[in-house]
């Protein structure tokens, strides 16, 4: 079985998604109390001492969740990509090794999160890509940068960097986007 919940249908029934939630819950005549019990004995939340929901989640299984929600998107089965933690390796190894100075995160991260950034330019932004212009677009951008690479971002933020503005909204920034989508223009203009 496969679940989609589009939060824009919900809108317009004058549905949150926490609403709609406890409505599925319901609907599938779920027991969320022994939901949580079989959670909590597996150790994948705590209960909440202030109040009785939601429990407390660590951020490796707030990971876990994106992961299954990204899996679970049909754009998935359609891109190009078939296995994304082989080429997150391979686009890690684009970057230099250690840790980019004055920071804590290190150039290459680690594969769930690289594999995780690459699902969500496929789910989550609608940007299909191949293997090869992946590959392309990280040598080019490393390749723009000498050591000691002051100015280069790391993985993480060159696949794609979230950042919250004043307003509250959210902007997004991937330069890996903006590479490949520049490249299939320059190839475009060479073939009219």
């Amino acid at each position: 079985m496969k679940l989609t919940i589009n939060t824009d249908i919900l809108e317009k029934h004058n549905l949150s998604l926490s609403q709609f939630v406890v409505l599925l819950t319901s609907y599938f005549n779920l027991d969320y109390g022994k939901s949580q019990e079989e959670l909590e004995a597996k150790g994948m939340v705590q209960r909440n001492l202030f109040r009785d929901f939601p429990p407390v989640i660590s951020n490796n299984i707030k990971n876990l969740v994106a992961q299954i929600i990204i899996d679970s998107d049909d754009k998935m089965l359609s891109c190009p990509i078939k296995d994304f933690d082989a080429l997150a390796e391979k686009l890690m190894e684009c970057f230099p090794e250690g840790i980019k100075a004055g920071k804590t995160y290190p150039w290459r991260g680690d594969k769930e999160t690289v594999s995780l950034k690459l699902k969500t330019l496929v789910t989550k932004y609608d940007f299909s890509f191949t293997e090869e212009e992946a590959i392309a677009a990280t040598k080019e951008y490393v390749n723009a940068f000498q050591p000691p690479y002051a100015y280069m971002h790391t993985i993480r933020n060159f696949l794609l960097y979230v950042k919250q503005e004043e307003n509250g909204r959210y902007e997004i920034e991937s330069q890996f986007m903006s590479i490949i989508e520049n490249n299939r223009n320059k190839e475009h203009e060479t073939d009219n």
